[in-house]
């Protein structure tokens, strides 16, 4: 055996070594940062279905959205409780965070590079924002999750072909679950680039993505009778038909780019601004000394972008800034692979790169618990109510406005549906609020009904009954 070959086979045999400690701290990281939470994990309204495994309400979004893989998932017939599932999914997370850096590093980069790609990966905003779907995502995310740890083990061009495969089953869970394993595909450090090697790994994914395409239209077929995606009303969906149209339809292209950028500054311009600047200035940098990487990156950007803009245009409806998650992982590999080669260049460029890298992480990290934290308001308010409903047999009646609860506008329920199955899940009762279901709420007191003012919410129990009393709701 030659000493290259020996070396080679000691970083192979390193790997599971560097996973295990990438993933292990990524993940502890990433649950402190997740605060209560962990506790007692906020769960929106239409996630509610994926936690208590019910697929009724979710059935429509297999035709308006192709999410089969999620409604399999409402089908599995046992419930787990919202900290179980709200664990593994962050674990998931930190999976995909874990092995995406070691792919992205290779074996021979100083660990704390690894730790520090991992860690910034993590904290994206995006995948912040999404995570309060995670019952739902659970199935979708571990799919995502095994591919990054498989490409820490198998050839590039292993992984490519199992684009075939996760591409389609990833899409019928988010429609940009795909875009992570083309990240993953693009970033390998072991790849030999090359103009034909690009080409060949962006024709792959087209293919894949088509197939899953082709595979979600073909169910809709079958069990729908249609061949499509039905986008719903509530989108206000504005295909296209004229010039005129398409151009209208591009305005909301710039509204998504803006939007984005936003959310992935903290909605602060300045951030923006530097946000800007640390990309371009990084892509030109890195285009010097690495070009082959640079160009690679780039092309994850601009393909991932052009396919939620062609959406846009195609559909006239935005693309929530929650799916850009591959922007941030390929921001990150492109600061991290910066700060690398930086290390080469002196103490002075590679403390600089390496200060960069910390204050970016500490900062979300701060923001990203700070967010979680804002979650635990509702949480708390909705808890003490459902303790003073009780575990009874009878029905629950909620009278007046959900708005009224102090920590409603804070989180950004959307409903009254979203305090119903709340007080549903905590309780085990059935719960009715009146302002939704109004002909159901025929035998509540009628005091209650004729608008009593209390200065809180007050919960009354009747014999066959709770009633739950909200305060007026003040502007």
């Amino acid at each position: 055996m030659t000493v290259g070959t020996t070396e080679a086979h000691t970083m192979k045999s390193n790997v599971p070594f560097m996973l295990l400690c990438t993933i292990g701290l990524t993940f502890a990281v990433l649950m402190l940062a997740s605060g209560l939470q962990v506790l007692d994990p906020m769960v929106r309204h239409d996630d509610f279905g994926a936690l208590l495994a019910d697929p009724t309400d979710f059935y429509v979004k297999t035709l308006e959205e192709g999410r089969w893989l999620n409604y399999w998932w409402h089908l599995r017939g046992w419930v787990t409780p919202a900290w179980i599932n709200f664990s593994v999914y962050q674990f998931f997370w930190a999976i995909f965070a874990g092995a995406a850096a070691v792919n992205a590093c290779g074996k021979e980069e100083p660990f704390r590079y690894v730790a520090a790609l991992a860690l910034m990966i993590v904290v994206s905003l995006p995948a912040l924002l999404i995570s309060v779907w995670f019952n739902t995502l659970l199935p979708g995310l571990g799919l995502v999750a095994l591919f990054a740890l498989l490409a820490s083990f198998l050839r590039p061009a292993t992984m490519r072909w199992l684009l075939l495969l996760f591409v389609p089953l990833t899409l019928m869970a988010y429609t940009t679950f795909p875009l992570l394993l083309l990240t993953v595909c693009l970033t390998t450090r072991d790849l030999r680039r090359s103009w034909w090697d690009l080409l060949t790994l962006m024709a792959t994914f087209v293919i894949s993505f088509a197939l899953g395409l082709l595979v979600i239209y073909s169910l809709n077929y079958m069990e729908h009778g249609v061949f499509g995606i039905s986008i719903a009303n509530w989108r206000n969906p504005t295909p296209p038909h004229d010039l005129a149209s398409v151009i209208a339809n591009l305005g909301l292209v710039l509204e998504f780019f803006k939007e984005t950028a936003l959310t992935i500054a903290f909605e602060n311009t300045t951030m923006v601004t530097i946000f800007v600047l640390v990309l371009t200035g990084s892509l030109i940098y890195l285009a010097r000394v690495e070009p082959w990487t640079a160009l690679y990156i780039f092309a994850g950007l601009f393909a991932g972008i052009g396919l939620l803009s062609l959406q846009i245009i195609m559909t006239g409806v935005i693309t929530p800034a929650r799916a850009v998650n591959f922007v941030w992982v390929l921001y990150s590999v492109l600061c991290v692979r910066v700060a690398v080669v930086c290390h080469s260049k002196g103490r002075v460029p590679a403390n600089l790169a390496w200060s960069f890298l910390l204050i970016t992480i500490t900062v979300y990290l701060i923001w990203i618990w700070e967010r979680y934290f804002i979650y635990t308001y509702w949480q708390d308010e909705t808890r003490a109510l459902a303790v003073q409903a009780g575990t009874g047999a009878g029905p629950i009646y909620v009278i007046g406005s959900y708005k009224a609860l102090k920590s409603e506008s804070k989180v950004g329920i959307m409903g009254p549906r979203g305090l119903q199955l709340r007080l549903k899940y905590l309780t085990g009762r059935t719960v009715f609020v009146c302002d939704r279901t109004p002909d159901a709420c025929e035998n509540v007191s009628a005091d209650a009904l004729s608008g009593l003012v209390v200065p809180v919410p007050e919960v009354r129990q009747m014999q066959d009954r709770t009633e739950i009393i909200l305060p007026p709701v003040t502007e």
